[in-house]
């Protein structure tokens, strides 16, 4: 890879270059971003606004600069990435099929990219308007860590901030690491440096949201008077929400209006943020008479927490059904709650490490909109995607979705754990509208993405540790 400096974009008059290289163009009509980017711009206030008063936002030194960039050519050649399509699905029974696929950027393959080109979009603004430069702390199972450090990365391609100005720490469980994609941020050693990958090894792999929080709090002042620059969190909830919007105005362009019984939005979720975005685009748009729409969400044993809550209105276990442990197939089975999976290898397997977060808060909020719709939930185990995978696999080709022949090649499981979870609650009698539309945020194999090099992380397992690798990372001279 080779870097240059680039005369004429922002930041790079001096300091660090910028990789001499462009963003992979993608057409303008499918770059949904480009074409709601107003409503997205007042959804970003709206969206930060609700968790202000909900007392759910992270504590972000940032959370008063809602302002994003004006369109114009360099935006819109940034916000490109977010590519997305509705697809007709293969019917399933009496159930008809579409696919929401937002997993087309090929950097990143997952939804996180929606969210992370709008707060690095609200980054860049603030530069602008201030002069300071922004470092954004980002917590992450993996995905939203790929999709980050794309974004940065494609800012300083396009001329919208330099190295110097922009730069991404993010933060993930080490047993997330595999998830995190390689790219230029990690090739050369001055951008790596600057955007550093961080590996946590706490035994909860939630934990790093925490120790994003205890960091913030004790060294957001000394980065300010140390740089002169702003500490932002990295993943903002409202960012993200603000994205999935346009969720709702593509499907009302994609996509007749829902039939009587409402159509179902069924996703993988871990805090089902995508999908209150969803909602609040249906409230941003123009009015459209026709019933609330039914989310239905998908988990995994290991967190089942929105399931759970939906159901039951509480995150306690207890209402889990009880399994019974057959030795002759060496698996646990039950029949007593068609919610939760009928075999499992174990009763708190993990389907994918992307679901990590056990106590959503987003729960009370996503319980309400489910009810509100008449929607639900179902918990799905490794055995059912795996049992499933091959019909799976064969309804997502006419979507040109080629998941791989050997499962075990499969790193992101989001997408197979939603159809498998439509498949098994249409076979259960749980979904009763007959129009389902499956919102793929995520899939890829190991073939389609490739980890960042193990040699290329750092690693942080308390607040100190974390300081000595954000003060190197937001030195000029890498010294410190």
């Amino acid at each position: 890879m080779t870097l240059a400096h680039t005369p004429g974009r922002a930041g790079t008059a001096s300091g660090p270059p910028v990789p001499a290289q462009t963003p992979e163009p993608v057409r303008a009509e499918e770059a949904p971003l480009v074409r709601h980017w107003e409503t997205v711009r007042l959804a970003v206030r709206t969206a930060m606004r609700t968790l202000h008063e909900r007392g759910a936002a992270p504590p972000d030194a940032g959370a008063d600069d809602t302002a994003l960039p004006q369109l114009d050519g360099p935006m819109r050649e940034f916000l490109a990435a977010s590519a997305a399509s509705v697809v007709r699905l293969p019917d399933y029974r009496s159930a008809r099929l579409h696919l929401l696929d937002l997993r087309r950027h090929p950097a990143s393959r997952t939804a996180d990219t929606q969210g992370a080109l709008v707060t690095v979009a609200r980054a860049v603004q603030h530069i602008r308007s201030t002069g300071e430069p922004v470092t954004l702390l980002a917590p992450s199972s993996g995905n939203g860590a790929t999709a980050l450090r794309d974004a940065v990365l494609r800012a300083q391609l396009c001329g919208l901030a330099g190295p110097d100005q922009l730069r991404a720490v993010c933060l993930v469980p080490a047993r997330s690491r595999d998830k995190v994609g390689g790219s230029t941020l990690d090739e050369h050693p001055e951008l790596r440096r600057r955007n550093p990958l961080v590996v946590y090894h706490g035994s909860e792999p939630a934990g790093v949201r925490g120790l994003a929080r205890d960091y913030h709090q004790a060294h957001t002042t000394w980065l300010r008077v140390r740089t002169g620059g702003a500490l932002w969190w990295g993943a903002h909830p409202a960012d993200h929400r603000a994205a999935a919007t346009v969720r709702a105005l593509l499907e009302r362009e994609s996509l007749p209006p829902a039939p009587p019984r409402g159509r179902v939005h069924a996703q993988a979720v871990a805090t089902a943020t995508g999908l209150l975005g969803h909602q609040l685009g249906t409230t941003l748009a123009e009015p459209e008479d026709g019933p609330a729409p039914r989310y239905f969400m998908v988990q995994h044993p290991r967190t089942p927490g929105l399931v759970l809550h939906a159901l039951t209105g509480s995150f306690s276990r207890d209402g889990l059904p009880s399994y019974t442990w057959d030795r002759t197939r060496r698996l646990h089975q039950q029949r007593e709650d068609p919610h939760f999976p009928r075999t499992t290898y174990a009763p708190e397997e993990e389907v994918d490490p992307t679901f990590y977060v056990r106590f959503p808060d987003t729960a009370a909020e996503m319980t309400a909109a489910v009810r509100a719709g008449g929607g639900g939930g179902i918990v799905v185990s490794r055995y059912e995607c795996l049992a499933r995978y091959p019909s799976v696999r064969a309804m997502l080709r006419p979507a040109g979705i080629e998941l791989p022949d050997d499962p075990g090649r499969l790193r992101e499981w989001a997408l197979v754990m939603a159809m498998t979870g439509v498949l098994n609650a249409v076979d259960r009698g749980l979904l009763e509208s007959p129009e389902v539309l499956v919102h793929g945020t995520g899939c890829y194999s190991e073939d389609e993405l490739t980890p960042l090099p193990a040699a290329h992380a750092r690693y942080a397992d308390s607040a100190g540790e974390l300081h000595t690798v954000v003060a190197a990372a937001v030195d000029p001279d890498g010294r410190h």
